[in-house]
């Protein structure tokens, strides 16, 4: 046995394989790539600090650790970036700065930025949920839910003058959830217990994503006219995201909406009163 283990020692063992790689799509990807080409690239756009305000903390077996994504930034510029705005980066300036000192590189060769996104992930409240269980003769079932609150705001700055010009606060429940059935019973006078169940929770860092993405299109389109980005407005899934409070992208395009249905409605009404107007007035000829 100590042989076989020091040979063994001397191979890799195969690894566990697990899905393939894949590049991370949410339903907010269409609309972004919608607005490419309708923003002027002569305009710039930087991606400040975006960082977590929550103060939650995970402990378990494995180390503590915090609940909310440490890069949200990151993910804001690669929502950025498939909009196709002109992105300066603004994450990382280390490499320039150290060229810079190391005189082979001029700073003001760089581009400077006309547009900052800025804010943070500030609130994870978890709500308490509720459950039900019942048994039986020693047979029974179970099940209880839970729910978690995030909430984040987005601001756009005008560099230059330090205004801010577009602001969105978002947030989003997420469920969890578990249930199982279980039973003892004596078989044969042995005591025989078995459990069953499962637990589904909605992944807390991959709704962040599309909050943050959802974010960034409200950012952009807030400086846009309605009628520039009402195509890709109407990608958004209402079962995925909305956003239609006072003073945001998404409410003035419903707005817009409803003032093109009322417009519609009114000139189909006019159509359908032309001919009986014919009509009348034939008749008094």
């Amino acid at each position: 046995m100590a042989l076989a283990s020091c040979a063994a020692m001397e191979r890799d063992l195969p690894l566990v394989e697990g899905p393939a790689i894949t590049d991370v799509v949410t339903p907010f990807d269409e609309p972004l790539a919608c607005l490419d080409g309708k923003i002027d690239q002569r305009l710039a756009f930087g991606v400040g600090n975006i960082p977590d305000a929550t103060g939650r903390e995970a402990n378990s077996v494995e180390g503590a650790g915090r609940y909310v994504t440490q890069a949200a930034g990151d993910i804001v510029q690669s929502a950025l970036f498939k909009t196709g705005v002109n992105v300066v980066n603004r994450r990382d300036v280390g490499t320039a700065a150290l060229e810079a000192q190391w005189g082979i590189r001029a700073l003001d060769s760089q581009q400077n930025a006309h547009f900052a996104i800025t804010g943070s992930v500030n609130s994870l409240d978890f709500i308490p949920g509720g459950g039900a269980f019942a048994s039986f003769g020693g047979v029974g079932a179970q099940y209880r839910q839970a729910r978690i609150l995030v909430g984040l705001d987005l601001a756009m700055t005008n560099v230059a003058t330090g205004n801010i010009i577009a602001n969105i606060a978002l947030r989003k429940q997420m469920v969890t959830d578990d249930a199982g059935i279980f039973g003892t019973r004596f078989v044969n006078s042995r005591l025989v217990d078995a459990d069953l169940g499962g637990a589904r929770r909605e992944a807390l860092n991959d709704a962040l994503r599309a909050m943050l993405q959802l974010a960034t299109y409200e950012l952009l389109v807030q400086l846009m006219p309605p009628s520039e980005h009402a195509e890709c407005s109407e990608l958004i899934d209402p079962r995925y995201g909305t956003v239609s409070g006072n003073k945001t992208g998404g409410g003035q395009y419903q707005e817009f909406r409803a003032e093109q249905e009322r417009r519609v409605s009114a000139e189909t009404a006019d159509e359908e009163d032309a001919p009986e107007e014919a009509a009348a007035e034939d008749a008094e000829l």
